[in-house]
């Protein structure tokens, strides 16, 4: 609910928290956020230049955590709005808010598998368990690059359902169902990945 009292406005939380003021003192503190999505999403810092994460979805210095993202870096996004024409990015692991786009440069992009590329493809659900001795990161996309590497990792043993296997380049890739990311099933002629049952 918004509503004018004594010549501003107040905006009713919908969680029952209370009311909050649009603007004090000709100054705006509240601004609408818009395309509001959640879900799972993957982005890499495209720019050259390191990326400090806010508190909240805004360009504002004031908001700043003193968490830096690098050139390169990718991460798991899972809530996605438009704020004043920008478009932020909630850090699925609680680093915070980034934004896409600054001054006309783009800063993230989403990293997407490319369909196009994949020799052979197939939907289903199947289980694979972790068969190497080391942990596995997985990847945003189909690949092996390093700069896919989303931050989240498998441990040896850990058993994952998967919904889509690609192949590309004589390698299966493995999409967990879970929306995390992709992990191989083979690297360096080793197994990593088996298929359970």
């Amino acid at each position: 609910e918004r509503r004018m009292a004594h010549g501003s406005w107040f905006l009713h939380l919908a969680d029952g928290r209370g009311w909050v003021f649009e603007a004090k003192e000709r100054l705006l503190v509240m601004t609408e956020a818009h395309s509001f999505e959640r879900g799972l999403w993957h982005y890499s810092v495209m720019c050259e230049d390191d990326v400090e994460t806010r508190f909240c979805p805004t360009y504002s210095d004031d908001a700043r955590t003193g968490v830096v993202l690098g050139s390169g870096d990718c991460f798991a996004v899972d809530e996605r709005c438009s704020v004043a024409g920008g478009k932020f990015l909630k850090i699925a692991d609680g680093r915070g808010w980034v934004f896409e786009s600054k001054d006309r440069l783009l800063v993230m992009s989403e990293v997407r598998a490319k369909p196009q590329e994949a020799r052979d493809f197939a939907r289903g659900i199947w289980h694979y368990t972790v068969a190497c001795d080391d942990d596995v990161e997985i990847r945003a996309a189909p690949t092996y690059s390093d700069e896919a590497r989303t931050g989240m990792v498998l441990h040896p043993g850990d058993c994952i359902a998967v919904d889509e296997r690609c192949r590309i380049a004589a390698s299966w890739f493995l999409r967990l169902s879970d929306g995390r990311g992709w992990v191989f099933e083979t690297k360096d002629s080793k197994r990593v990945m088996l298929r359970m049952g």
